[in-house]
């Protein structure tokens, strides 16, 4: 049977047995009564015996973790199976078990006794609660003897490593679709797909299809030839998360910073799946950066790096915006998210509009995490700007809130989330 792990201070009972031992002995050597010698004869074999039943407890042990998971998305377990083995004749009982990892937010184990010569497993999960790159392990062992006076600790089992990626989520009414985009591609590149653009000829090759032979070239040349096409010129989407330190609230999952990672994986999969060249750019405890490329692959190399990242910037929105202007053209879409108030960043997307980059704000409400940061304060210049924005709050469904871009006006004609 499985229970949580107790916690317990066992140095406190040893002094104590140890303070009662010596008042005792004070008081049978200053009365002569035979029983406090007794009592004080009690105190010292249950300290022997505690003693002795902790050290032998842990001999004969040998534990192993298999079957980790390496890789999870925030919300899902990551999962071991410990096995125990009692290499002894003695049975061990109350074995406490607990992995090391730097997991945040995890603090569980499992509590558990086994007979002599046998070998128990046991499934143990832990929740991930904030992207990043931990470890599992080492386990440790511990118990404690029957009169709480004693705890001893073993460690087994290597490290390894877990990644937990942003959750992603499906945005199937996010507004800004392909066909919203100005042109179809920013840069010429090869296809293996039919596109409308013809890039070159090769050779006919086996299971080539008769829509891609170039009858003309076939003709003249008297062999079949194949058409080669590209993607031709398709509008970049680029996303922008706004990592800066001074702008975050909340803890682990329900923190602003997990917010807005999730609404950037969950944007660049809606896009690349769309066949869009994607970008990635955040200023976080360094600067992450990707080109903008279209694929699966790309996809999988943007989820690395928002799982890599950290919320400990210190370069405000509107100064990375500004060091990152040329990266963007009148073919580009960029998608900022950010739980900022400053109206400093508002005037460096009005810059890029005028500029004919299309812009798309997501506000993620800092105030609706617990914090003073009034995020909303910058809704009415946004949308005075005519950028399509969004706003999410905390315990917010992501999807929902992705799904509508104007805010309502109060009845003082003020805009509202």
């Amino acid at each position: 049977m499985i229970w949580r792990a107790l916690r317990v201070r066992p140095q406190s009972r040893f002094y104590l047995v140890i303070l009662l031992a010596v008042v005792t002995l004070g008081t049978g050597m200053a009365t002569g009564f035979g029983l406090f010698y007794r009592l004080l004869y009690v105190l010292a074999l249950t300290v022997v015996v505690g003693y002795g039943w902790n050290w032998v407890t842990l001999r004969g042990l040998n534990t192993v973790a298999k079957g980790r998971t390496r890789q999870a998305q925030i919300g899902e377990c990551i999962e071991e199976a410990i096995t125990i083995t009692n290499s002894s004749l003695l049975p061990k009982y109350a074995l406490e078990i607990q992995d090391l990892t730097d997991l945040p937010g995890y603090s569980g184990g499992i509590v558990t006794g086994l007979f002599g010569g046998k070998t128990g497993t046991w499934n143990m999960k832990m929740l991930a609660r904030k992207r990043g790159r931990y470890q599992l392990g080492p386990l440790r062992v511990s118990n404690l003897d029957p009169f709480g006076l004693f705890r001893r600790e073993r460690e087994f089992g290597s490290v390894e490593p877990v990644l937990v990626f942003p959750r992603t989520h499906e945005l199937p009414e996010f507004r800004v679709s392909p066909s919203e985009l100005s042109g179809d591609s920013s840069a010429r590149r090869r296809a293996h797909n039919v596109t409308p653009q013809v890039s070159s000829i090769r050779d006919y090759a086996p299971g080539d299809s008769l829509s891609r032979v170039h009858w003309n070239s076939s003709a003249r040349l008297g062999k079949l030839m194949s058409k080669e096409f590209d993607l031709g010129r398709a509008a970049e989407v680029w996303i922008v998360v706004d990592l800066d330190r001074n702008v975050q609230a909340g803890e682990l999952e329900e923190s602003t910073d997990e917010y807005g990672v999730s609404i950037a994986a969950s944007l660049a999969k809606r896009h690349v799946e769309s066949g869009l060249p994607v970008g990635l750019l955040s200023e976080g405890d360094k600067r992450y950066f990707l080109a903008a490329e279209t694929g699966v692959g790309q996809y999988q190399r943007i989820m690395q790096l928002l799982a890599l990242s950290r919320a400990e910037g210190t370069t405000p929105l509107e100064l990375m915006l500004a060091n990152e202007e040329p990266l963007w053209t009148h073919l580009s879409t960029v998608i900022v998210i950010t739980s900022s108030p400053r109206p400093s960043w508002v005037a460096a997307l009005r810059e890029l509009t005028r500029r004919g980059v299309r812009v798309v704000v997501v506000l993620v409400d800092a105030a609706s995490f617990g914090s003073a940061i009034q995020t909303l304060d910058v809704l009415e210049d946004v949308v005075e700007t005519g950028m399509p924005v969004y706003v999410v709050g905390k315990g917010e469904d992501i999807p929902s809130a992705l799904a509508r871009s104007r805010p309502a006006r109060d009845s003082a004609g003020r805009v509202v989330a």
